[in-house]
């Protein structure tokens, strides 16, 4: 994948402060723009329409992202030939949508360690789930 540079310390928490340093950036051109962003002060504001429309437009955001890495699978089951997958434009698509999904997680208020603990809080009500044939 080509050789970058990855912070030492907690991948996700790197991860969160380095797309608020990106949104500190973009917002000010979306703002010219006339896109609508929300401030820092406002994040997790979940009853603010404007936070919500935010929230919104992000989720859509991330949505095409991924649907735009689909997009690069070009197998389909009724075809005989296969195509090789461009596998940089793949995960290059997935990283967008992540992004977004970050930058959404961020308006909703949430830093890399309550995305962590409701992420492993839901693993283990699915295991729960697998364990009692839910």
């Amino acid at each position: 994948m080509g050789d970058v540079e990855i912070p030492d310390g907690d991948m996700l928490a790197g991860i969160f402060m380095g797309q608020r340093e990106l949104m500190a950036k973009y917002h000010d051109i979306e703002r010219k723009r006339g896109a609508l962003t929300v401030d820092g002060e406002d994040f997790g504001e979940l009853d603010h329409r404007l936070v919500q429309w935010r929230l919104k437009d992000l989720a859509y955001r991330t949505v095409e992202e991924i649907a735009e890495a689909t997009n690069c699978l070009k197998n389909k089951p009724w075809k005989v030939s296969e195509v090789t997958t461009d596998r940089i434009h793949f995960y290059e698509e997935l990283a967008d949508a992540f992004h977004f999904f970050i930058e959404l997680c961020i308006t909703a208020g949430m830093d890399a360690e309550d995305l962590a603990k409701i992420y492993h809080r839901k693993h283990a009500v699915n295991q729960f789930r697998q364990r009692s044939n839910y």
